[in-house]
């Protein structure tokens, strides 16, 4: 396989998923998220659309903060080490409401 075409199919690494995953059940913008990451909006909005949670506005309350705990539990790897490499250490661990704008149609 030509190695362009190779890296085209690992779009983003696990640990860029993980942050943006956590980031959007949280309750973040695609641009806030974006800003955090290094990433561009649209390959923000990629990674949500692909992730198991992209309509996150049809989700209760109870709901976005049941998969923000699953999320949490698998944090840290196998060699004690946070995936998100500490990224989310000053994130707070709770959702936050969403306002009308954030309404992502999936």
């Amino acid at each position: 396989m030509a190695p362009n075409l190779e890296k085209r199919l690992v779009r983003h690494s696990d640990r860029t998923n993980y942050v943006v995953w956590v980031l959007w059940v949280i309750g973040m913008s695609e641009i806030s998220i974006a800003e955090v990451t290094g990433k561009r909006k649209k390959q923000i909005s990629g990674i949500v659309n692909r992730s198991p949670y992209p309509n996150r506005s049809s989700m209760t309350t109870a709901e976005r903060q049941a998969a923000l705990d699953e999320l949490l539990l698998i944090r840290i790897g196998d060699d004690g080490k946070p995936i998100d490499g500490g990224v989310l250490d000053r994130v707070p661990h709770k959702i936050i409401a969403l306002r009308g704008s954030q309404v992502k149609r999936g």
